[in-house]
């Protein structure tokens, strides 16, 4: 009997590093958010990415990164632990169901968010305004709040056509089936065209203030509050060194130097 019980304490000893370490694991969910996130033939790569690398590079903490739709990514993220997204914009419908883990420096063009409709349509929308117009957004997307406030802020009712990614929001608009989505700027419109239409079909009319009080990485509040502390520790040390700086300073000199000039009439996207 004693032989048994030895035998049991030998292999519950031995295996307990194993079950740790699965505890300190984390799966990140990515899309593409130039220069935050970039993703080429499967390589995730871009600011954040380096942030959470070098963060966590020294500590015990095993991360991977997904590729993943982001209606899904904020399903999964708030039912199930452990699961980090890498820009999540944070506001008060979001902040009792998330821990905010760090607010990534963010350009200040990206936190703008406009209207956006096609040209053709502009007479239409103009006679029709804001009281009758419908809009497209992704489910779960952030803006649609930010849209909600400013429209019932004018004495209407927010039309709100919620899709599930940020390619139908795109195909709403195109095919006629929305008047506007919500969008920010960039220096690209590499989603637009990726679907097969033509961005200089569209404009932004209507700037609506943005309700949101940054960009995070955050993390599910499923997930063990001590795992939080010690990726939140290595987060804050990681920014008092100095280095987040430095790698914000150096994805944004790359991507400027694969983006269109800033010269063109319209800064575009759509996604945001």
């Amino acid at each position: 009997m004693k032989s048994i019980f030895f035998l049991f304490l030998f292999y519950s000893v031995a295996l307990m590093p194993l079950y740790g370490k699965a505890s300190d694991r984390v799966l990140a969910y990515v899309e593409r958010i130039p220069p935050y996130v970039l993703i080429s033939n499967n390589n995730i790569t871009g600011s954040t990415i380096d942030i959470l690398n070098e963060a966590l590079k020294e500590s015990d903490v095993d991360i991977h990164y997904q590729e993943i739709n982001w209606s899904r990514a904020l399903h999964d993220s708030e039912s199930r632990p452990n699961i980090i997204l890498t820009g999540l914009n944070r506001n008060a419908f979001r902040e009792d169901k998330f821990h905010w883990l760090y607010k990534v420096p963010v350009h200040t063009s990206r936190q703008r968010y406009f209207l956006w409709q096609l040209k053709s349509k502009s007479a239409e929308n103009k006679k029709r305004g804001l009281k009758n117009a419908f809009i497209s957004v992704m489910q779960g997307d952030h803006k649609s709040k930010s849209y909600k406030s400013y429209v019932e802020g004018l004495g209407y009712q927010a039309n709100i056509y919620p899709v599930g990614s940020r390619e139908q929001v795109i195909h709403m608009l195109f095919k006629g089936r929305v008047d506007y989505i919500l969008g920010g700027e960039l220096n690209n419109a590499w989603r637009v065209k990726g679907l097969g239409y033509d961005p200089d079909m569209i404009e932004r009319v209507v700037e609506v203030p943005n309700t949101s009080q940054g960009l995070y990485i955050a993390i599910g509040k499923h997930t063990d509050i001590k795992f939080v502390n010690k990726i939140r520790k290595a987060l804050a040390d990681l920014e008092q060194s100095g280095r987040v700086n430095e790698i914000m300073s150096l994805w944004l000199k790359k991507t400027e130097k694969t983006s269109p000039s800033e010269n063109t009439q319209t800064k575009r996207t759509v996604d945001e």
